[in-house]
């Protein structure tokens, strides 16, 4: 196995899994139940970012940080570009009213059309029935449906790349090199009839060293014809 089929089925096998893993928890979480909920509190983080770019790799770095203190973090790192972007977490009362029903549970929150999220927003929520304080934002199954199939046929096109039988090599070896085994065959002819030439003359030639010379020559014809009949395809 080359290094190139190792790669297809390393990226391969990873995409399947994920994909296996995504679909598992989409599963799970489309029977959970919707449920309103209230923002209650609304903390604002920046995220930085910054990417370097090397020869053959990158690296990147990353911080999270109270927005406010931005511009003394790029003073300090100035030997570096960075994004910014803001993030949203909030504290979310979920559920209906103000009794057992209704719980606080924190929630990364998106802006809504430019606008950021304030306190008193409402929205809705799927909620875990074995862990309410488990929630997630309503409207991610298409996107997550996405992903997994998406995920799931680049892994099964990978693995089946690196998989796939070289068909024209093989029939190439099982059918050989026609014009090669035409050139063999009238070699070893041509051998045959030098041996043959060498024999006669030897029948006809009267004394011993002349006999020996033909001799030595059937030699010479029969070894030229035992290397060009090497390898031959019969």
């Amino acid at each position: 196995m080359n290094t190139t089929k190792i790669k297809l089925v390393m990226i391969g096998g990873f995409c399947l899994v994920m994909a296996f893993f995504g679909g598992k928890d989409m599963l799970k979480k489309g029977g959970w139940p919707e449920v309103p909920a209230e923002v209650l509190v609304v903390n604002v983080e920046c995220d930085m970012e910054s990417t370097a770019h090397k020869i053959v790799y990158k690296t990147v770095s990353t911080a999270t940080i109270p927005c406010e203190l931005v511009d003394a973090f790029k003073t300090v790192h100035a030997d570096k570009e960075w994004k910014v972007k803001q993030k949203f977490t909030g504290t979310l009362r979920v559920g209906t009213g103000t009794g057992a029903d209704a719980v606080e549970a924190t929630m990364e929150l998106n802006k809504d059309g430019g606008r950021e999220p304030q306190v008193g927003d409402k929205l809705t929520v799927v909620q875990n029935p074995a862990s309410p304080t488990q929630i997630e934002r309503t409207g991610t199954t298409g996107a997550r449906l996405t992903i997994v199939i998406g995920g799931g046929l680049l892994g099964a096109l990978l693995l089946y790349l690196a998989f796939k039988p070289r068909r024209r090599a093989a029939a190439y070896a099982v059918a050989g090199n026609p014009a090669g085994d035409a050139g063999a065959d009238q070699r070893a002819r041509q051998a045959d009839a030098l041996i043959a030439a060498a024999l006669a003359k030897q029948a006809t030639l009267p004394n011993q060293p002349a006999r020996v010379a033909a001799a030595g020559l059937a030699r010479e014809g029969r070894f030229a014809g035992q290397k060009t009949n090497f390898g031959r395809r019969n």
